[in-house]
C-alpha cells in the first residue's frame, strides 16, 4: 500500500513538473507505447532523477535510462539540455534540445528560440526558429515575454537596430491587445520599454529613447540600466547637468539591475550593471 501511494505522489509530482515546463501532452508524440512495467519503471527513474543534483552526470544518467525506453519524450530531452545550457555547456545540450523540438516542436521549437537568444546567443538561428513558431502557430509567449521580444533583443545584438525596433513595437502592440485594461506603461512589459529605448538610442534618436526609459522606470522605478541609458541620451542632447546628475543615481541603483530569473545564468543584451562588469565593482 505504501509502495501504491509513493508511485501516485511520483506521478503527481511529475505531472506537476511537467505543466511548469509547458509540456502539452495531449500534443506531444505519443508514438511509442508503454507497457504498465515500462510506466513505472519511468517513474523510478525519474523520482531518482530529482534526488540528485540538477547538474549532476546521475541525473543525466537516469535521463538516459528513461530515454532508453521512450526515446520519443520530449520533455524529457529538454530535462537533459536545460542544465546543461544553465552550466554553459551549450554545445552538449544543443543535440538533447534539438530532439525535444523534433518530438514536440508546438511546444519547444519557441523554447528552443529563447535559448539560442538568451543562452548560447546563437542569434540567427533564434530569429529564424522563433519567425518559424510565428508563421506555424502564431504569436504568443515563451518565458515571460514574446516571440517579438526575443527576435528584437537578437537583431539588437546583431546591429540591425531598425528591424529590432520593428519587432519591439510588434510586441509592444501584440501586449496592448492581448491586456487591454492595463495602462500602457504596464501592460507593456517594462524591459520592451527599456529595449525600446536601447533601439532608438543605437538609431540616434536620443530623444524618443529618453521617452521609452522613462516608460520602464515608470514602473521599475529603480532600474539602474534605465536611468544609466537615459543619462547617455541626455548627455546626447547638450542636457549634460541632468545626465550627471541621473548617471550618479544610476550607479547608485547598481543592484537594481534586470531582473529576469536568468540573470542568474547569462548575461542580457545592454545589461550594463551585471555581475561581470566592472560598472558593479565597487570603487
Amino acid at each position: 500500500m505504501k509502495k501504491i501511494l509513493l508511485l501516485l505522489i511520483v506521478i503527481v509530482s511529475c505531472k506537476e513538473n511537467v505543466k511548469e515546463f509547458g509540456f502539452n501532452e495531449n500534443n506531444a508524440t505519443k508514438s511509442i507505447k508503454l507497457s504498465s512495467q515500462d510506466s513505472l519503471r519511468i517513474v523510478e527513474f525519474w523520482s531518482k532523477a530529482n534526488q540528485v543534483g540538477l547538474y549532476s552526470t546521475m541525473r543525466q544518467q537516469y535521463l538516459d535510462s528513461i530515454l532508453s525506453i521512450k526515446p520519443d519524450s520530449a520533455y524529457f530531452w529538454q530535462q537533459k539540455a536545460m542544465p546543461l545550457y544553465k552550466a554553459r555547456k551549450y554545445s552538449l545540450g544543443k543535440p538533447f534540445l534539438e530532439k525535444a523540438v523534433e518530438y514536440a516542436p508546438e511546444e519547444f521549437l519557441s523554447y528552443s528560440g529563447f535559448m539560442k537568444c538568451i543562452f548560447s546567443k546563437e542569434y540567427n538561428e533564434s530569429i529564424e526558429e522563433l519567425l518559424l513558431v510565428k508563421e506555424k502557430y502564431g504569436d504568443s509567449y515563451v518565458m515571460d515575454h514574446t516571440y517579438n521580444f526575443y527576435i528584437a533583443l537578437s537583431y539588437l545584438q546583431l546591429n540591425k537596430f531598425a528591424k529590432a525596433k520593428e519587432y519591439l513595437i510588434k510586441s509592444r502592440e501584440q501586449q496592448f491587445i492581448d491586456f487591454p485594461k492595463d495602462p500602457p506603461h504596464e501592460a507593456c512589459h517594462f524591459l520592451d520599454w527599456y529595449y525600446l529605448g536601447i533601439a532608438e538610442y543605437e538609431l540616434g534618436h536620443y530623444e524618443d529613447a529618453i521617452a521609452y526609459f522613462d516608460m520602464a522606470l515608470r514602473v521599475y522605478e529603480n532600474f539602474g540600466d534605465a536611468m544609466y541609458f537615459k543619462a547617455s541620451a541626455l548627455k546626447k542632447i547638450d542636457r549634460k547637468d541632468e545626465a550627471w546628475e541621473l548617471i550618479e543615481k544610476a550607479f547608485k541603483n547598481a543592484d537594481n539591475t534586470i531582473n529576469e530569473d536568468q540573470v542568474f545564468y547569462e548575461v542580457y543584451p545592454y545589461q550594463i550593471f551585471h555581475r561581470l562588469s566592472p560598472m558593479s565593482r565597487p570603487k
